[in-house]
């Protein structure tokens, strides 16, 4: 098969995953987000970071390892295996004895039982994280996909039933417990790897030495992702954090989806060709802009219908989220840029610059975090928008001369789309503000409408590159 035509196959089955299956997911917790409302997710809000960092902690960046390693085998997959397992259990008894602790820091007692239930899920997604980094390595999309589905739809029904009869932040924890057990059930029951009582120490020092960097890359991440989440919960009010945390997830869900599917094809598909450095360049940067040719506009114009937007699918008692969601739309175009050029790092091998380059990023959080506090909530979510464009001017710099891609000609390549979108947006905002008086519908659907054909109509009038190439990529071999 063809590259294009492994990167086409690719995005499609990513696509139906990420959009037609995660996205039932995602519509679930808009359900149960009008009928629990901000305190409850504020909660999950609360120990967000604490859930990433065992995730990050469990796969220490083996998963990765395994993806990129050409001639892994039974001895690789085996020892994996083991390894997260085992990090998994100690992760498991450090937050649980963590527990009440985290629950004082806040001031919320009911955080203690929701931690230890929450945090059974390390264990769960580690029977099956070498089977799923396999699916992975190997391109079987299609696989992954479908074997999605139960477990999505399962996990779905349990959490919409309790939050119905009343059983409120519990309905959450329940829902994404099922949801990962019954996928990890399926993964192990129809992959074509088991384990076997095999454990190598040169195959551990050999995956660890390429995964502990990520590890550590992951988990200052992981921190600093939700440290917003921590300062607000510490000193405002637990609803602040569930106005947050509600604005950043829908906020994150398009544009981290759409890097995810580009991302998740293109890593393993990149590491394949490694060796051929002309030919990841060239592929890297029409990647690069297309991503943001669609990421750009989708987030300004999520920013400008935002209020009818949330009113319709929250309701009013989620309203004082849309200030926060339109201000990280601006944040959140570049996470693209940012996903694609430590993608570089990993397959050059280059965990030692993705190490350094993100504890660079997390000392301008921190920051930006000083500074803007005394500004109250509203100040702290604009600081977020000054360090992701930092970020950017990190993140380009480091990987620039590996794809002989400069921060320079990103950023000017950058622009043009930039400044369609803006301007899109804006007349976007103005058709808003003019319909305010129709239907929520209308004010969503119209400014949409028009926002996509003007858009679109003028990348054809200026025939931009990265449409071009979008048209190329689908266009089926003759």
């Amino acid at each position: 098969m063809s590259l294009r035509k492994q990167t086409l196959s690719g995005l499609i089955w990513t696509f139906i995953d990420t959009f037609l299956v995660s996205g039932l997911f995602f519509v679930a917790m808009i359900y149960i987000a009008r009928i629990l409302g901000p305190k409850e997710f504020g909660l999950i809000g609360m120990i967000s970071v604490f859930i990433a960092i065992g995730t990050s902690l469990v796969d220490s960046g083996l998963s990765s390892s395994i993806v990129r390693t050409k001639d892994a085998d039974n001895r690789d997959f085996s020892t994996v295996f083991y390894l997260n397992l085992g990090m998994s259990f100690v992760v498991y008894l450090v937050l649980f004895l963590a527990a009440p602790w985290i629950a004082d820091f806040f001031s919320q007692p009911i955080l203690s039982g929701v931690i230890r239930l929450y945090c059974f899920s390390f264990i769960i997604s580690a029977f099956s994280a070498v089977q799923l980094a396999q699916l992975n390595r190997e391109m079987q999309f299609q696989k992954i996909a479908k074997y999605n589905v139960p477990g999505t739809l399962i996990g779905i029904a349990v959490g919409v039933i309790l939050s119905l009869y009343g059983y409120g932040v519990w309905s959450i924890v329940w829902m994404y417990l099922t949801k990962q057990l019954v996928q990890s059930l399926i993964l192990w029951i129809f992959s074509t790897w088991k384990p076997t009582l095999y454990f190598s120490k040169e195959k551990m020092k050999y995956h660890y030495g390429f995964g502990y960097k990520l590890m550590l890359s992951g988990l200052l991440n992981t921190v600093f992702d939700n440290i917003y989440n921590i300062v607000i919960g510490r000193y405002y009010t637990v609803q602040s954090v569930g106005y947050f945390e509600r604005a950043r997830t829908f906020n994150l869900y398009p544009v981290s989806t759409l890097t995810s599917i580009i991302s998740r094809v293109t890593y393993p598909l990149l590491a394949k060709i490694q060796d051929e450095k002309e030919r990841i360049s060239k592929v890297y940067k029409q990647l690069l802009q297309f991503s943001f040719f669609i990421t750009a506009p989708l987030m300004l114009g999520a920013a400008a219908i935002a209020a009818p937007l949330f009113e319709l699918v929250l309701g009013e008692q989620w309203m004082p989220a849309v200030t926060f969601f339109q201000i990280l739309c601006l944040s959140s175009i570049f996470i693209p840029i940012h996903s694609f050029n430590l993608n570089v790092l990993k397959v050059f091998g280059r965990s030692d610059l993705f190490l350094r380059l993100e504890i660079y990023k997390k000392l301008t959080v921190v920051i930006a975090i000083a500074i803007s506090l005394p500004f109250g909530v509203i100040g702290l979510v604009w600081s977020s928008v000054a360090t992701s464009f930092i970020a950017l001017l990190i993140n380009t710099y480091y990987s620039q001369d590996l794809i002989n891609y400069k921060t320079g000609r990103q950023l000017l390549d950058m622009l043009p789309t930039f400044l369609i979108a803006g301007l899109v947006a804006v007349l976007m905002f103005v058709l808003v503000y003019k319909l305010k008086s129709y239907s929520l519908w209308l004010q969503i659907i119209l400014p949409s409408i028009v926002g996509v054909l003007v858009y679109f109509g003028t990348s054809i009038i200026l025939k931009r590159p990265s449409l071009q190439f979008g048209l190329e990529l689908i266009k089926p071999n003759k």
